[in-house]
């Protein structure tokens, strides 16, 4: 039996179906998840998705061949930046393994999908406090002038 992506919207959970909506609106066409009967984000989207959400890019940049193509697939270096990149930069992200990611664990990934949007929020929330307007991507509340130089 095969459903289409808005039946499958509605048997997710609606705060699931509302975080890969807010994964897809941050991610670039081809990365975004429009098939919601497979595995819903790679290593390689999920990377993608955290760099939009920090604001920034990893370094060195990361190739996409060198996340896993399929479960079985063996390279794993994309996905130790991924959880590199995460933990540099604070993402709460729980008891998510790189196997877990590897192949492709639905609960996982939406587990990492909450632990991103949680980052992001957090983030906003912050620069609210601070009296900054709108919370765009970029560096993470740093300034745009060193005020120290003359």
């Amino acid at each position: 039996m095969r459903y289409d992506s808005d039946t499958i919207l509605l048997k997710l959970k609606a705060s699931d179906a509302s975080l890969i909506e807010w994964a897809n609106s941050r991610l670039p066409a081809p990365l975004r998840n429009n098939d919601l009967t497979g595995q819903l984000y790679s290593g390689l989207a999920l990377l993608r998705l955290a760099e939009a959400v920090v604001g920034r890019a990893t370094s060195p940049a990361v190739p996409e061949s060198a996340f896993p193509s399929g479960p079985n697939d063996d390279k794993l270096d994309g996905l130790f930046r991924l959880f590199d990149f995460l933990l540099d930069n604070d993402v709460k992200m729980g008891s998510v393994s790189i196997n877990d990611v590897r192949q492709g664990k639905r609960d996982k990934i939406v587990q990492l999908l909450k632990a991103l949007k949680a980052w992001e929020d957090k983030r906003k929330d912050i620069l609210r406090s601070i009296g900054v307007g709108s919370a765009q991507a970029g560096s993470f509340m740093a300034p745009a002038v060193t005020s120290w130089k003359k």
